[in-house]
């Protein structure tokens, strides 16, 4: 029979008053922790903005609106607009090796290279990218990349390296340089079985390369078709040489400047512009036969060259400063210097303006010229 003491039952509600408190708690305490075990999808996970003046650059590409560039420590930024915001690549295999150009080579498809003999490869648009070649035995970097021309891209750069690739850069082959007139030729590497452990794949190329003349001892800094379809490098030491038959010989011409020449360019016209070391440029209207040396206002070394939307040679180097040509590269004018960092690549804009890569990361510029002191306008600045 149930207590009917008055005394008790009050007892009883007063103990269940003063426990509800650590019930309650209890309670939360569990449903906290099934909340906190249960499965919910994650948030959605933005795309990381990185600084595009936080590395140097030294390659941009376009096709339609992406934007690519490639720079120190294997970095690759893209964007769909050239202001950005920029974002980081996916590299499958980064080996933190300083990437020295890229380009869009088909449709999608873009091919960068750098230090280590590191080729990478795209096939979206420069999302992600997966390594075609790479040589932790060799620090010889390549320096630029040229093509396709007639089906063949070409990788070359310090110490006569010189690669071609068949197949929009999936496969590379290295290629001795055949210097014609020289007393003794590189020939053809042998056969090697390349699946091997100790396979190097410089050997055969390194075996025979000094017998190869002067091209293979010195740095390839630029590469370009004329209208008449033969291949022309530039390069350390005013090297300046010419292939009529695809890469597979070389004529070593006559010196145009006896300081080194970091690029060549062809202009809509069919004339070449060939520019280097201390604001030195040269302009061929006749294939090559035949140099003039351009007006150019600052003895700035250039580094890089473009073509923009009305024709007109671009130029950009040391200090920050961009020139530009109206008439088919007999003269250039300063167009923009914004302050004394260097410029390493150049992009055309369709508004006029330029995307450059350089000290200072990536930077839309539009013609002006800013605050630089007047050491610099004058070219004190250049130590080149």
């Amino acid at each position: 029979m149930a207590s009917t003491d008055p005394a008790a039952s009050a007892a009883q509600r007063g103990s269940f008053v003063r426990g509800w408190p650590s019930l309650v708690l209890t309670v939360l305490v569990v449903l906290a922790a099934l909340y906190s075990f249960a499965h919910r999808p994650p948030p959605p996970f933005p795309a990381t903005e990185v600084r595009a003046d936080g590395l140097q650059v030294n390659g941009l590409a376009r096709q339609g609106d992406r934007y690519i560039a490639v720079g120190e420590q294997g970095r690759i930024l893209i964007s769909d607009q050239p202001q950005g915001p920029w974002r980081e690549a996916s590299v499958g295999a980064q080996r933190d090796s300083t990437l020295t150009d890229v380009a869009f080579v088909g449709d999608g498809i873009a091919v960068a290279v750098g230090h280590d003999g590191w080729i990478l490869r795209s096939e979206d648009r420069g999302q992600t990218w997966a390594e075609a070649l790479f040589s932790s035995e060799q620090s010889d970097p390549f320096l630029g990349l040229a093509g396709p021309y007639d089906g063949k891209l070409y990788a070359y750069g310090a110490f006569g390296k010189f690669w071609v690739s068949a197949d929009l850069g999936t496969t590379w082959q290295q290629q001795p340089l055949v210097e014609e007139g020289a007393d003794e030729v590189a020939s053809e590497p042998a056969a090697v079985d390349t699946t091997a452990e100790d396979y190097d794949p410089f050997a055969s190329y390194t075996a025979g390369a000094s017998a190869g003349g002067s091209l293979a001892d010195r740095h390839l800094n630029d590469m370009a078709r004329a209208a008449d379809g033969s291949l022309w490098l530039v390069g350390e030491r005013g090297l300046l040489a010419q292939s009529s038959n695809g890469g597979e010989s070389w004529k070593v011409l006559d010196p145009i400047y006896a300081g080194s020449l970091f690029g060549i360019i062809e202009l809509p016209g069919g004339e070449l512009l060939a520019f280097g070391m201390r604001g030195h440029a040269f302009v061929s209207r006749d294939n090559g036969a035949s140099w003039v040396a351009s007006d150019v206002p600052l003895p700035l070394s250039l580094f890089d060259g473009a073509v923009d939307g009305d024709g007109n040679a671009v130029l950009v180097g040391a200090s920050d400063a961009v020139l530009k040509s109206t008439d088919k590269g007999a003269s250039f004018e300063l167009v923009s210097q914004k302050d004394r960092r260097g410029l390493a690549a150049v992009l055309p804009l369709d508004d006029g303006g330029w995307l450059t890569g350089g000290e200072a990361g990536i930077k839309p510029q539009q013609p002006g010229i800013g605050k630089a002191d007047e050491s610099t306008r004058h070219g004190e600045g250049d130590a080149s």
